[in-house]
């Protein structure tokens, strides 16, 4: 298999642009991700503003002319998000289409799709000076919707309380859409200047992955020019050293029969850190997969739990341990659970377990080399964090790790808090 870099090709105004090279597609792909420091203040605002932009642009001023545009462009995907990785709360705008090698003709789909990129994202569909005041009240509706349904799925809910409760006084407790409140504050004419201070201030990365010639990489470089940028901000870097004097618990009653046991822990370990990797194992050893201790004691030989994992926040130093269990359950399965820390720590691992965790890995980052998006987002996160390392690097890395790296690392894990979803009928018992 061919190994998978970022090359980093143009930096300047505070962008960075990367081609990430691979023959084994048969697509081209343009991301640009704005990187803002996470401010309650300003979060529903920026989380607004790529939906509102993705709308129409100048030339292509609705949905139905975009939509035109793109299909005579081969059926060219056009999407955008915001989604955070530690307190930096991240805006997103990704192109995919087909390869100029395999379309008919003479046709510069690179050169067509880059600029309709940088019109989407610098010149929208404007009314007396601000966003189009359909487009925006349609978006904001969104936006609320999307804030109030993360409650719809109380898994992946009570992952995010857990980590909001354990960083309640840290930039890392914003959510990436906002709150409610916020968003129902919001006017065009204020997050029209949030656009405008983004397009000025934020980090950009930009990464091209496909094959495309330097020089139409150039071109499309040059064509960043056109935006005005002053003030750049720096990359939040979070701190991830923590004391924790004693373990806070929180219990969250809703309308559930199945209770949701989710134990917050800091890692004590920068995402940048080479150990990482041991960290990284050691998750995975404790609650990665079907192999995992987690998985193994407290769900098949126990039997009381429905699910049990445990993941990584890596760029805020933060793993939670959740599970989905009878709420008459709690005080054993967190007995149980502690039990699995501790074995690690005793050097308890065995080694289908150790065999077991790196092969899932090797998979896993194996298969992310079959989608670009997936590698994408493996680059982000590796230059947010200053890492400059390819894929094969980072499995070599992963690969390396011994069983006594895992001890040493399992011993700086510090529990933080325990959140709790529980039942309005246990709250009321």
């Amino acid at each position: 298999m061919e190994s998978v870099s970022a090359a980093k090709v143009y930096e300047k105004n505070g962008i960075s642009f990367f081609h990430i090279k691979s023959e084994k597609f048969k697509t081209v792909r343009i991301d640009v991700f704005f990187i803002e420091p996470l401010n309650k203040e300003k979060a529903s605002s920026n989380a607004i503003i790529p939906f509102v932009l993705k709308r129409g642009s100048e030339s292509y001023p609705d949905q139905q002319k975009l939509a035109m545009r793109l299909e005579e462009l081969y059926g060219a995907g056009l999407s955008a998000n915001v989604m955070k990785k530690g307190e930096n709360q991240i805006i997103h705008f990704n192109a995919d289409f087909v390869s100029d090698q395999y379309t008919a003709g003479k046709t510069k789909l690179f050169d067509e799709i880059g600029n309709l990129v940088i019109e989407i994202i610098t010149k929208p569909a404007l009314e007396n000076g601000s966003f189009n005041s359909n487009y925006f009240e349609q978006e904001k509706g969104n936006l609320i919707q999307r804030i109030k349904s993360r409650v719809n799925d109380k898994v992946h809910y009570s992952l995010l309380r857990c980590m909001e409760e354990m960083c309640k006084d840290e930039l890392f407790a914003v959510y990436e859409d906002g709150d409610e409140e916020s968003a129902k504050a919001l006017t065009r004419e204020k997050v029209y200047e949030d656009y405008a201070a983004l397009l000025r201030e934020s980090p950009v990365y930009v990464y091209i992955s496909g094959i495309v010639s330097d020089s139409e990489i150039k071109t499309f470089v040059d064509k960043f020019d056109s935006i005005r940028r002053n003030n750049i901000k720096s990359i939040v870097v979070p701190n991830v050293k923590k004391d924790i004097p004693e373990v806070r618990r929180i219990e969250e009653p809703m309308d559930i029969s199945q209770g949701k046991l989710c134990l917050g822990f800091r890692t004590q370990t920068e995402a940048n850190s080479p150990d990482y990797y041991p960290l990284a194992i050691y998750n995975g050893i404790l609650g990665g997969g079907v192999q995992s201790k987690l998985f193994q004691n407290v769900r098949e030989k126990e039997s009381m739990a429905y699910f049990a994992f445990s993941r990584l926040e890596k760029f805020k130093g933060l793993m939670v341990v959740c599970s989905g269990i009878d709420i008459s359950n709690r005080e054993k399965a967190e007995k149980v659970i502690a039990e699995q820390l501790t074995a690690i720590r005793n050097g308890d691992i065995s080694d289908f377990e150790m065999d077991a965790t790196k092969k899932t890995f090797e998979t896993g980052i194996k298969s992310m080399q079959d989608s670009q998006g997936a590698m994408v987002d493996f680059f982000l996160s590796q230059h947010i964090s200053n890492i400059n390392e390819n894929i094969d690097t980072f499995l070599e890395r992963l690969l390396e790790v011994s069983k006594q790296d895992v001890v040493r690392i399992s011993e700086r894990i510090t529990p933080d808090t325990v959140y709790f979803l529980t039942s309005l009928s246990e709250e009321n018992s």
